[in-house]
């Protein structure tokens, strides 16, 4: 019995030494949309089904969270990983520029969350960048990537094969939540 005091007391510890921390990544989270739901939500605002979908583990790994998304192959070479994690301060979620070579405001959302864009340009022989849309809720980051076009400058000025209007219109739907 003596054993176990000392180890039950630094379990105690343990377990205390989160509590009060501000980091939004330890903050338990209801569970994330299926697979389906992802793609459901995705057909309803692009008007296409996804050809593929397979799951999207980058925020989980980033974030270190359970926050798996979906990765919803819409055309030939054109796909949206969409996923909901809880709110964080990681640079993925345009907290800061870092991560991005822009991020920018786009407005609000209908429910009152903050709509950003962020976007990484061509690396040739590299990379053909990225382009995020991010709905920055109260309590939860709801992020699509598209893959696809080459990324050259601003997508607010290219021709991608996923608009950035049908990006905010998937990252908006309340469907989408931890729930």
């Amino acid at each position: 019995m003596r054993r176990l005091g000392p180890l039950a007391g630094a379990i105690v510890l343990l377990a205390l030494s989160g509590c009060g921390s501000d980091d939004a990544a330890t903050t338990p989270a209801g569970k994330p949309p299926s697979l389906e739901a992802y793609a459901e939500v995705v057909a309803d605002h692009l008007g296409r089904e996804p050809r593929i979908a397979e799951p999207w583990d980058v925020m989980t790994r980033e974030l270190e969270v359970d926050a798996d998304g979906a990765t919803l192959v819409v055309g030939r070479r054109d796909s949206l990983d969409v996923a909901v994690a809880p709110t964080t301060d990681n640079p993925l979620v345009c907290a800061d520029e870092s991560f991005f070579d822009a991020c920018v405001e786009l407005g609000d959302d209908p429910s009152g969350g903050r709509l950003l864009l962020g976007w990484q340009e061509e690396e040739p022989e590299e990379d053909p960048g990225v382009v995020y849309v991010i709905d920055r809720r109260d309590g939860e980051d709801v992020v699509a990537r598209y893959t696809g076009a080459v990324v050259t400058g601003d997508p607010r000025e290219l021709d991608l094969g996923i608009s950035l209007e049908e990006m905010v219109a998937v990252v908006s739907d309340a469907r989408l939540t931890l729930g």
